[in-house]
């Protein structure tokens, strides 16, 4: 199962940087509550997940950041087809600005497809400027 996660992941980060937005959202559960550290946003729909999406790899381009890779640090056990996955991101940008990278847990279910996604919790964003752009996007939508 780990292999199994760790190339869903893989390729969650190689479509986000493809603009691949169905296919990311897809895999979520909604509502889908999001922690990002301090504050927390409820995205309701497909349509708000892909337009946050959006932000963040537009935020990751400003940046420079060309490639995401995850590392998982961690799973649980399957318990009544739910677990948790804790995962670095690490960004790789064109110029060498140091290591850039968020801390997330997410919160999952087994389905016959793969597993799906309930709840995402940044224990460390990358970009803390999102927080409020996230916020005024899942308020507004």
């Amino acid at each position: 199962m780990f292999s199994e996660v760790a190339s869903q992941l893989g390729d969650r980060a190689l479509w986000l940087m493809a603009e691949n937005y169905d296919r990311i959202v897809a895999d979520y559960c909604f509502p889908l509550p999001v922690h990002l550290d301090s504050s927390r946003v409820i995205v309701r729909s497909a349509v708000e997940a892909s337009a946050m999406l959006r932000l963040q790899r537009t935020a990751f381009l400003e940046r420079g950041v060309i490639a995401l890779t995850p590392s998982v640090t961690a799973m649980d056990l399957p318990r009544s087809g739910r677990f948790r996955i804790w995962v670095d991101w690490h960004e790789l940008t064109v110029s060498d600005t140091g290591p850039l990278k968020s801390k997330v847990i997410y919160y999952c279910r087994q389905t016959p497809t793969g597993f799906r996604i309930e709840m995402v919790d940044y224990t460390r964003l990358s970009m803390p400027e999102l927080q409020t752009q996230f916020a005024a996007l899942a308020l507004s939508a």
